[in-house]
């Protein structure tokens, strides 16, 4: 548990207390010879899961690399190269046809061994589909061929994804083996919790709670500066959750505009997207300009920058931590 509490209305006030608590608590321990603190069996319940974005300014955390890690797993890929784009460090969990094979959780869940098996997230749909109380609508990351293998350069650090039904809403449950308090826990709370979003959208019942399990929430050594700039500076003025998804059917044309924006193609117009769309449409071609000109740049020359403005300015300031610090995602 984190504290006295374990339930949270934001993932801000969930970051908070993580920090606190590996900072206060945290043993130290060297897996793979990498010093961390960490506290074992450590578990919160997240009840808006829109509530899924980062303000505190001293922690930069990147809506950018949130949404291109979503895209990435909903377009079901395992090239490193698509994801490094957004974190180069992934590019070094790459195996040698340059794919990721642990962390790439979208695969695993769109994706199907054969072209006669339906992927996990059908069959889950589908078993809540014709049981509302079932326990088995869950959806498989961890593997053995990967988990075991001390060469691999990538084993999945989210064992599963499991959806409830209760109280007529739909809860989320995600265990994870290992998860790395930066890099690792907001990203991957801000996935899980888009999923479940849209699990719920397409049953059709409303969206419930989010409930987190690691076996291990750990800090890395060269991450604990930032963890104390996070908790000493103020709380943030906003910490709002995201608007409601709309037009879900819009979401495989935002994901052809991320990749033509990635790629530095023509990019299709979003005129016809809904406006939560086009609002996540803007910060990713905000950040393409950023690539080129600084985010102060990029921002000053947006006639409109968007709702999602507060959580680009602390981009602004170099060594954006989302930027320049390699990513744990082999933890």
């Amino acid at each position: 548990m984190l504290r006295s509490q374990t339930e949270y209305m934001s993932l801000d006030a969930v970051q908070t207390d993580v920090f606190h608590e590996l900072l206060q608590s945290g043993q130290t321990v060297r897996p793979r010879h990498f010093s961390t603190v960490e506290i074992t069996a450590a578990s919160f319940t997240l009840l808006d899961p829109r509530n899924r974005c980062i303000y505190n300014t001293a922690r930069k955390w990147s809506l950018p690399l949130a949404l291109g890690e979503l895209s990435w797993h909903l377009s079901g890929s395992r090239i490193a190269e698509e994801i490094a784009y957004y974190a180069p460090a992934w590019s070094s969990f790459a195996d040698m046809t340059g794919r990721i094979s642990g962390s790439c959780y979208g695969s695993k869940i769109f994706g199907s061994r054969s072209p006669d098996e339906s992927s996990q997230w059908s069959r889950a749909k589908g078993l809540l589909r014709t049981d509302q109380d079932t326990r088995r609508a869950m959806l498989i990351f961890a593997d053995s061929q990967t988990q075991f293998d001390p060469a691999c350069l990538d084993a999945a650090c989210a064992t599963s994804l499991q959806f409830l039904i209760r109280r007529g809403k739909l809860d989320a449950v995600v265990c994870m083996r290992s998860n790395d308090a930066v890099w690792g826990l907001p990203y991957d709370v801000f996935l899980f919790t888009f999923l479940q979003e849209v699990m719920a959208l397409e049953l059709g019942v409303d969206l419930g709670s989010y409930h987190h399990f690691a076996a291990s929430l750990h800090l890395y050594e060269r991450h604990i500066g930032l963890a104390q700039r996070a908790l000493a500076a103020p709380p943030p003025n906003r910490a709002a959750p995201m608007p409601p998804i709309v037009q879900l059917e819009d979401l495989s044309k935002f994901l052809t505009i991320e990749r033509a924006i990635r790629e530095g193609a023509t990019v299709p117009t979003a005129s016809g997207l809904a406006q939560y769309w086009r609002d996540l449409v803007k910060v990713l071609k905000l950040y393409r300009l950023s690539k080129a000109l600084g985010w102060e740049a990029a921002i000053a020359s947006a006639s409109s920058p968007g709702p999602y403005l507060a959580l680009l300015l602390p981009l602004m300031e170099s060594g954006s931590a989302a930027e320049s610090t390699a990513l744990d995602a082999a933890s």
